[in-house]
């Protein structure tokens, strides 16, 4: 990046630009007019309006490009605000600043560049108005004053957008302190009417607006405040203010408040503007602090507890009748006498100040500042336990909580000591610690627990026994439960909520088992009991029981399970069976493997032998009908399935005697050797198999002595080489001659070691091809040993991993790539992934940041079950039902914080998806749109608020427009009716009356001017098809005399679409000035049509007295004209009501003319 040219004051310049609140706005026609004007003067493709913050150029408006923004170190504008004029660079190619600057040598291919500076009124320049040509190029004179002055311009419209900006949030922050005031503001007048009332006085007397403006106020004064009112009434209107004047207001419901107002008269309107505050609590807590007062004594002295009042410096000023009797004292030998201390013993005090000194962070000494420096600081009740000491020495344990007494005005005046003796608590305390202590023994021997679980709040509270069993640190009950809940399997907490679900539905008692896995692998099995609790109204509130820790009896029981099906899982394993079989019944017995290899159905021993030899290939029948019975046997032979399948069977046997030595039977042992049998089979084409799948897989295999130097590789070794056709005697040097040089070092390397040591070896190499091909090779090896044991060579194998290498390569590049891509999505989105349930199983730190949660708190969590606004509604469902059928769902949702404040993100949700097309994942990539749906809202607001303040104007101008011009019609018709009545009058008489008439005429004037003026905009005109030319002949028979007069009219006026009788307005009211304001004996208006690329252009030009350039600007404001009305009769409107009507329409206006020169209008509308 290149170095920016350094600018003194460039961070108040930077301040001065973040004033104007204009960077990254939408854009605006009236900027946007302006670049086309400039482009249009110095005839340049490319004109924008381009404002440099600290690391980029925006452009505001722009022409011919398309770009929004580009980075300041390659601007040419950064220059540009270095200068007071205009900074032209003629040729960027022949510029050594700008010669290798990529918008030179790129797109947009500068090659010639002008800007003017804005320069703000506090002298910043805060960017440029700049044009852009493709072609070299040097600007007129002429050109470059326009620039200038359009710069000028536009500095304009940002000092007019920023004061705009001042003024709207200064009446709006008034109007929202009107609006959300808690007192009751409002608007009345000296005739005893309210006017205007703000919503407060609805919150507080119940009343709507409309009960209540334009209502006399004395209608809701109660009849006994009236006269007071009238007599402040009559002071608001000799201009006195009134000051927390109270009186008692009635409510819509009939009672009565009490409100304080402050109330300043305006004297010329007669308004009074009233702020009201309801005083009725503070009225009714004086009257209870007046009767608390009364009781408060009386309170102290029937107290149990001791009550001890003193002084800042601990003199004890109140010692109630508790006191007296715990601590054996008279009040009259305390008060005024002493302080606490002597209640105290000292080395509890000593102590508690130690104790103080570590926690504040400062020496404390013993004193009275011991007892009261907390509740002193924290302006709170300071609660200890203490040991009091009574008059007669003997002592007893208190709860004492030392409260600071304060003033009405907020000081510290004394501080209050309740002291509560706590001998029976502490008594029973000790009790309970006992007996918890006797459970937690008998608990732990017994490996159980109890337990109580409160079903509102949540709060689980455990025995020892129970801690002991789930092997956790004691907790407090309410971060128990989500504590025991996790080390829960989330399908265990799901039957645990349904169990006890059950149970509240049935009223029964439940049991529960679970078996928890601990870090260390370990498995408890825990048995959980449990009764429900009720209230007086029979609504389950609690649960409470016992947890038994049964893992021992549990494993025992599996063992005993695990010793039965041994024996059938081994010989799964194993593929045997084993058989007894009586000589005399026939009956023959199987185990489940025998059953297992045979694939027959369990059947009774009477009929199994049947079935048995049913099974046997027919032609290895023989085979067992051979076999004697009185000696151990074994034999192979065939079975047949029903399938067609052939197994081959195995088998040992031997003759089993009664106790007469008798052969009864025989027993023995089955193996299916199927595979066995395959696997030999297979033997037999496996040479011409290996060649054939070595080849198939890339592999080859080796075998060199190191001695002679013989080198034997396999086909598919010379394959991967490309060895096939080399002779046995060159093959070595080939071999080695394929290896690549960085590569040979090592591999001679891995020999001399495997030969000295008699390790193998695995490595990764590379071969090198003479066509500069390159193969990757994994080999393994091993040393061979002559008859002597010495070591006399290698062999191995070798494998052609290429394309798994370029592949992992490949993979390592798109891996970075990923990487890259997520670390950019963390750091400007915000990310979320759930599992296909809905459950986090990520989230990224934006997603904290805006929520609010942290990681851990989301994690594991269903992305939507803590905001009630989306449970289970059809926004959410449809949601789902658009990502759970694979499709990317994308739009605006509303979330709620951890803070319970809402937030606004748009989200593009995309599900990923398993082989079968199933979604096994969701990831939502989202990005925070809160400020722009706030800044919607807010502008919806705003545009109501408008549409009725203009309802409001229309209406206002009706009432100006009938009460101004009724008196004026009345003055002019009764001097027309004098003049009738006195035709012979004399002559100065007569013409003051025509005077007089005509100021009456421009005054009607004058007032149709103000209300077309205010209309403007304001209402909707249906646009038609005008024919300009017609229009402007029409207009030019109607206005301009035949006599004295010249008008002419080009042929190239349009047809356009438009509001007519606005565009008649426009044309009708610049020909009426030419005609009006001409001095030349022979007057001539021009028209002129000229089409712009994406304006129309229209010229009026007369040859009149010309405008003086410094009336250029000052002819269109409203009511203002350069003759004396004495001279020329003019309201000042007309070219007010053009130039409004034009820029309304996207249009703009100017003057071009000198005095004495004539006059040329030349305005623009959009196409």
């Amino acid at each position: 990046m290149k170095e920016i040219p350094t600018i003194s004051n460039e961070q108040d310049r930077l301040k001065a630009l973040e004033s104007y609140s204009i960077m990254d706005t939408l854009p605006e026609r009236e900027y946007d007019a302006i670049t086309q004007l400039a482009s249009y003067i110095c005839g340049t493709p490319i004109a924008l309006v381009s404002l440099l913050d600290k690391d980029r150029q925006w452009f505001k408006s722009s022409v011919g490009l398309e770009v929004e923004e580009t980075a300041r170190d390659i601007s040419f504008c950064q220059f540009t605000i270095l200068q007071d004029e205009v900074y032209e660079v003629n040729n960027a190619l022949e510029n050594k600043l700008f010669a290798k600057n990529p918008l030179v040598t790129g797109n947009p291919d500068i090659r010639f560049y002008a800007g003017a500076p804005l320069k703000d009124a506090e002298g910043f320049n805060l960017g440029s108005l700049c044009v852009i040509d493709t072609i070299p190029r040097i600007l007129k004179e002429e050109q470059r004053k326009a620039l200038k002055l359009l710069a000028d311009q536009v500095v304009l419209l940002l000092q007019l957008r920023k004061r705009n900006v001042d003024l709207y949030t200064t009446q709006k922050e008034f109007q929202n302190f009107i609006e959300l005031s808690k007192d009751l503001v409002c608007i009345a007048n000296v005739d005893g009417k309210f006017h205007k009332v703000n919503p407060a006085f609805t919150d507080v007397l119940g009343y709507s607006k409309e009960e209540l403006e334009g209502v006399p106020f004395v209608n809701f004064i109660h009849p006994d405040d009236l006269e007071k009112t009238f007599i402040e009434v009559e002071k608001l209107s000799m201009g006195d203010k009134t000051i927390s004047f109270e009186n008692r207001y009635r409510c819509k419901d009939g009672e009565y408040i009490v409100l304080s107002w402050n109330t300043s008269p305006d004297p010329v309107t007669g308004n009074l503007y009233c702020i009201a505050r309801d005083m009725t609590v503070e009225k009714q807590r004086e009257n209870e602090i007046l009767d608390v007062t009364a009781d408060l004594t009386a309170i102290l002295n029937a107290s149990e507890f001791s009550m001890i009042a003193t002084e800042l410096d601990g003199t004890i000023k109140e010692f109630n009748r508790g006191a007296e009797i715990l601590l054996g004292y008279k009040a009259e030998e305390i008060v005024g006498k002493t302080s606490p201390a002597i209640f105290h013993i000292l080395d509890e005090v000593i102590k508690r100040s130690e104790d103080l000194s570590i926690e504040l962070g400062e020496m404390l000494e013993p004193g009275f500042g011991t007892f009261v420096i907390k509740a002193c600081r924290s302006g709170i009740a300071d609660v200890n336990e203490w040991t009091y000491k009574r008059k007669d020495g003997s002592t007893f344990p208190v709860q004492l909580s030392v409260t600071p007494i304060k003033s009405v005005a907020g000081d510290v005046t004394g501080y209050l000591g309740i002291a509560k003796d706590i001998t029976k608590e502490k008594e029973a305390e000790l009790n309970l610690i006992n007996s918890n202590n006797l459970l937690d023994e008998s608990q732990s021997i017994a490996k159980t627990g109890s337990w109580k679980f409160d079903l509102s709040t949540k709060e689980l509270v455990w025995s020892k026994g129970n801690y002991k069993i789930f092997e956790f640190e004691e907790l407090p009950p309410n971060k128990l439960f989500d504590a025991y809940r996790k080390l829960l399997r989330p399908e265990t907490v799901i039957r645990l909520d349904k169990a006890i679900a059950k149970s509240v539905a049935s009223g029964k008692n439940f049991e529960f088992l679970t078996n928890i896995e601990f870090p260390d692998n370990r498995v408890k099995y825990i048995l959980t009991l449990g009764q429900l609790i009720k209230n007086e109204f029979g609504e389950v509130i609690a649960a409470q029981g016992s947890t038994q820790d049964i893992t021992e009896k549990k494993l025992v029981e599996q063992n005993l399970i695990n010793s039965n099906t041994l024996l059938d899982e081994s010989q799964s394993i194993a593929k045997i069976g084993s058989w007894k079989f009586d000589l005399a019944t026939n009956d023959l017995i199987w185990s489940k493997g025998h059953y297992r290899i045979f694939e027959l159905e369990e059947t009774s021993s009477d009929k199994l032998f049947e079935a048995y030899r049913a099974t046997i290939f027919p032609a290895d029948l023989q085979i067992l009908d051979k076999i004697k019975g009185d000696k151990d046997f074994s034999t192979e032979y065939r079975i047949l399935l029903p399938d067609g399948r052939i197994k081959y069977i195995s088998e040992v046997g031997q003759p089993f005697k009664n106790e007469k030595g008798e052969t009864i039977g025989l027993k023995g042992s089955i193996q299916d050797i199927t595979e066995k049998k395959v696997a030999e089979q297979k033997i037999v084409s496996s040479n011409t198999l290996l060649d054939e799948s070595q080849r198939i897989a890339k592999i080859g295999s080796w075998r060199f002595n190191s001695i002679t130097k013989d080198l034997l590789l396999s086909k598919g070794h010379s394959t991967i080489f490309e060895l096939d056709d080399v002779a046995a005697d060159k093959l070595y040097g080939a071999y080695r001659n394929r290896i690549h040089p960085d590569d040979l070092v090592l591999l001679d390397k891995l020999d001399e070691n495997v030969i000295k040591t008699g390790e193998d070896y695995s490595t990764v190499y590379r071969i090198l091809f003479p066509d500069d091909r390159i193969k990757y090779i994994s080999e393994i090896g091993r040393p061979f040993k002559d008859k002597k044991g010495d070591i006399v060579g290698l062999q191995g194998s070798v494998q052609d991993i290429t394309e798994k290498t370029l592949a992992e390569l490949k993979i390592q590049e798109k891996s970075k790539e990923v990487n890259d891509i997520r670390a950019a999505l963390d750091e400007s989105a915000i990310v979320t992934v759930t599992d296909h349930k809905g459950v986090i199983t990520f989230v990224n730190e934006n997603f904290c940041s805006i929520s609010k949660y942290e990681e851990k708190e989301l994690i594991g969590k269903y992305h939507y079950v803590d905001n009630p606004e989306y449970q289970l509604n059809k926004f959410i469902k449809n949601i789902w039902t658009t990502i759970a059928n694979g499709n990317v769902w994308k739009g605006d949702i509303k979330n709620r914080a951890r803070d319970g404040s809402y937030y606004w993100v748009n989200s593009t949700i995309v599900p990923f998806l398993d082989d079968k097309g199933k979604p096994y994942q969701y990831i939502a990539i989202s990005s925070d749109i809160t400020q722009q749906k706030l800044a919607k809202e807010n502008l919806d607001n705003v545009l109501v608020d408008l549409e009725k303040k203009n309802r409001e104007l229309d209406q206002f101008a009706y009432v100006v427009s009938h009460d101004l011009k009724a008196p004026l019609r009345a003055i002019n018709n009764l001097s027309e009716w004098i003049v009738e009545d006195m035709p012979e009058m004399p002559t100065m008489v007569s013409d003051n009356f025509g005077l007089l008439r005509g100021r009456v005429q421009r005054m009607e004037n004058l007032i149709n001017g103000v209300l077309d003026y205010s209309r403007i905009g304001r209402t909707k005109i249906a646009t038609e098809e005008v024919d300009l030319k017609l229009m402007l002949h029409q207009i030019g028979e109607t206005l301009v005399p035949k006599k004295g007069f010249e008008i002419s009219i080009t042929e190239n006026f349009p047809v356009i679409t438009a509001a007519n009788i606005l565009l008649y307005q426009v044309f009708s009211n610049i020909i009426s000035n030419a005609v009006k304001y001409n001095d030349k004996p022979h007057g001539i208006i021009e028209c002129r049509y000229e089409s712009l690329p994406n304006f129309h252009e229209f010229t009026i030009a007369d040859n009149g007295p010309g405008i003086a350039e410094e009336y250029h600007v000052k002819v269109f404001k409203v009511f203002q004209t350069i003759e004396a009305r004495d001279k020329k009769e003019s309201t000042g409107i007309g070219l007010s009501i053009v130039q409004k009507i034009i820029e309304e329409k996207g249009g703009s206006i100017k003057i071009k003319s000198k005095e004495n020169e004539g006059a040329s209008f030349i305005f623009t509308l959009p196409k």
